[in-house]
């Protein structure tokens, strides 16, 4: 798998605690929304027991041209704290892209996305592709958050939901509304039938909504997951 050294063009907060960071890429870098690179730091700042690199679930669209973003909750640690802190400019080596988690090929076949909190990272880049290449996909997202101020990304979901006749958001505040049950998936999604589910966060969470679709006779065979460890 081939590896790039990218300069780091931006960073910005997304959401209480959350930080997107934007490397400028060079143009034989190409990857399908859903996939994740390995991101190492060069000279960080600070260290600990820790690896210096992670991996992170891509967020910018393949349409994006000349960029990749990257998003992660800002948890304290060596790493995090280094990236948020290195110059703009600074170069990172970036391993890459890996993985097939993306949206699949049948368009009458429709998508439930369920995200908690972080994991809308590759989901947002399922959505703002599909957006921008009007793929004709019938997609829902079920995102699960505390409250709207902790929402990563939540402005951009609700723009792509005017815009694209085909996607439908379902938030779900927590602090609020309780977590979600199986009655708010099946309210959301619909009829569950000739649908595949995607279902990315923590472990817990994603355990979690596996269980509540089985309970709803999905299949195992129609469930998708990302598993997101180690925040």
């Amino acid at each position: 798998m081939p590896d790039y050294d990218f300069p780091l063009k931006d960073r910005f907060e997304v959401a209480e605690g959350t930080m997107a960071f934007v490397f400028e890429t060079s143009s034989d870098f190409t990857f399908r929304a859903g996939q994740y690179v390995e991101v190492f730091l060069k000279n960080a700042p600070y260290k600990d027991e820790k690896k210096d690199h992670r991996d992170f679930s891509i967020t910018s669209s393949p349409q994006d041209k000349g960029i990749l973003m990257v998003a992660t909750r800002m948890t304290g640690s060596a790493f995090k704290r280094s990236f948020a802190e290195v110059p703009i400019g600074t170069i990172s080596k970036i391993e890459g892209p890996f993985g097939d988690f993306g949206l699949h090929e049948n368009p009458n076949r429709k998508a439930v996305l369920i995200a908690g909190g972080i994991g809308i990272t590759p989901l947002r880049s399922i959505i703002k592709d599909a957006t921008e290449r009007k793929l004709p996909h019938k997609i829902t997202l079920i995102y699960s958050n505390r409250n709207k101020e902790g929402a990563p990304f939540l402005k951009d979901l609700e723009g792509w939901e005017r815009e694209n006749p085909n996607f439908k958001l379902c938030p779900r505040m927590t602090d609020k509304e309780g977590h979600v049950d199986a009655d708010f998936i099946k309210k959301s999604s619909g009829d569950l039938a000739n649908t595949t589910f995607y279902m990315v966060g923590p472990l817990g969470m994603v355990a979690a909504m596996a269980k509540l679709l089985e309970e709803l006779k999905i299949s195992r065979d129609d469930m998708r997951f990302e598993e997101f460890s180690g925040y």
